[in-house]
């Protein structure tokens, strides 16, 4: 357009400049006419003053048409100038509703809009497994005393160890969520029973990756395999785990991934161990009560990733063959205080069953249900490298019961060891290693829980073979474990307190 008025400028000049020459070109006629006074003259002076008008009216036409030309041009800027500043503010204004969806699979489904302001991911997986277990007398490791008479026998079983769906995302780019259940029974809270369960749900607000807010339930930041437990060497978590595993519980949450991703920090205020799915209704003593409490638990974890990244150990084998080593440690700390009693107020809390105590007089006890302090800490080491992985933790607690009342029965801890005050120390280490990188796994563990030295240790000992058909989204998994003396029952492990057990499991996982 600009090209054209250019050209149409450029002609309406050049015709004003020939109607310019033409009347002049008639006064200099006129002129030379008068001079010769008239002499051969065949045009009259009304003549000349004729052409002079129409020459008069075709250059206030051309003057007109150039006046339009540059006022078309003034319009088509000014037009131009609106329209951007239109767009510009329909952009800015429009950012969260852009009507342009995208979907697809990235490690999950997914469900978001062009600018990434809103985002659903899908995820979800499955554990189906079978179980053997064959228990005998067992062989405690004591002076005194022996392991409880039985029961002994074999059983047998397939279950679900797991079956989650988890949707989590954004929304209006920094709101965070997460809404996840089980619908599995093995990972049931005690006393909970065969339901569906809340997981990870909770909703927050990340101000940069390395700094977030989340309130709801929610992993409680201690044993490193509670973050991966689709995405370990062997179906199940170590023995010598379990009785140091806070689980899930209702929180408040700071978290965040530093310096590229080589720090993570976990800091959450809490309502104790396993305490995610209690409410108003459940665990409760007496009818009217309410699970409130005024004994919070702390917790705090932290990652450093020395080699390597922490999304390097977001499971524990090394499925992906790094071809150079990488290496991770972390560390926890918690503490929590249980008030189990009867007559506490407003109600009692009894999420926390301490389970493994070994009693001085023979076998282990049955779970404590806490009422008191619990102090709580862990390390843990990781490395891999070339299909070689090498993972193992140490955990450590220091239970103190609370003094019993006149009106409270007195505590089984006090009654068995004759004190209040007592200490757990468990162990493990695992190595796996790819005979065939990304598919054939071999795996062995050895682990070990005591109880303030009173001369009776659970060991445990695990062998595995496992087989990846795409990574940790299809695997099948089997594992042969012998447990000398078996700290407590478990239905995930299959074993039978203060017995001698070999169990065996096969899993089939499926993750998408």
């Amino acid at each position: 357009m600009r090209m054209i008025s250019q050209k149409k400028s450029r002609g309406a000049g050049r015709a004003m400049a020939a109607v310019a020459a033409i009347i002049s070109g008639l006064g200099m006629a006129g002129l030379t006419h008068a001079a010769t006074g008239g002499q051969g003259a065949a045009v009259t002076n009304t003549q000349l003053q004729a052409e002079i008008e129409a020459l008069k009216a075709q250059l206030a036409k051309v003057q007109h048409h150039q006046n339009s030309d540059w006022m078309s041009k003034a319009r088509a800027d000014q037009v131009r100038a609106m329209v951007k500043d239109v767009l510009a503010k329909s952009r800015q204004e429009s950012q969260y509703m852009d009507s342009q969806l995208q979907a697809g699979y990235d490690n999950g489904f997914y469900i978001r809009s062009a600018n990434k302001a809103f985002q659903l991911n899908i995820n979800g997986y499955m554990q189906v497994r079978y179980t053997y277990s064959k228990s005998a007398a067992g062989n405690n490791n004591t002076v005194s005393g022996g392991p409880a008479a039985g029961p002994f026998g074999n059983s047998s079983g397939f279950d679900f160890r797991r079956a989650r769906l988890i949707l989590s995302g954004n929304a209006f780019k920094n709101v965070i969520y997460s809404i996840s259940g089980d619908f599995a029974d093995g990972s049931s809270n005690v006393g909970l029973g065969n339901t569906f369960q809340i997981l990870d749900t909770w909703i927050g607000y990340e101000f940069n990756p390395g700094f977030m807010i989340r309130a709801g339930s929610m992993l409680v930041p201690f044993t490193h395999v509670e973050y991966y437990s689709s995405g370990t060497e062997f179906p199940e978590f170590a023995a010598s785990e379990a009785p140091f595993d806070p689980v899930r519980s209702l929180a408040l949450d700071v978290s965040g991934n530093l310096n590229k991703n080589t720090l993570f920090y976990d800091v959450q205020v809490n309502n104790g161990s396993k305490a995610n799915n209690l409410d108003g209704s459940a665990n409760v003593t007496g009818a009217g009560t309410f699970q409130l409490d005024n004994r919070f638990g702390f917790y705090g974890r932290v990652q450093f990733a020395g080699a390597g990244n922490n999304g390097d150990f977001v499971d524990s084998p090394d499925v992906s063959w790094h071809k150079h080593l990488v290496w991770a440690i972390g560390a926890a700390a918690g503490y929590e205080e249980q008030n189990s009693s009867a007559g506490v107020y407003p109600s009692p809390q009894n999420s926390l069953a301490l389970a493994g105590l070994a009693s001085p007089n023979g076998g282990f006890l049955g779970g404590e249900t806490a009422s008191g302090t619990l102090y709580r800490g862990t390390v843990d080491g990781h490395v891999k490298y070339r299909g070689f992985a090498f993972n193992s933790s140490i955990y450590f607690q220091q239970y103190n019961a609370a003094t019993p009342g006149a009106s409270n029965s007195t505590p089984t801890i006090y009654s068995t060891y004759g004190t209040g005050s007592i200490w757990q120390l468990g162990a493990y280490g695992e190595v796996g290693y790819f005979l065939v990188p990304h598919q054939w796994e071999i795996a062995g563990r050895i682990g070990d829980l005591t109880t303030d030295g009173r001369g009776k240790q659970s060991m445990e000992y695990t062998a595995g073979l496992n087989y990846y058909i795409f990574g940790e989204n299809a695997k099948i998994q089997t594992a042969v474990t012998y447990l000398p003396n078996a700290a407590y029952t478990s239905p995930n492990i299959g074993s039978v307190i203060n017995t001698s057990d070999i169990i065996g499991q096969v899993q089939f996982q499926v993750k998408f």
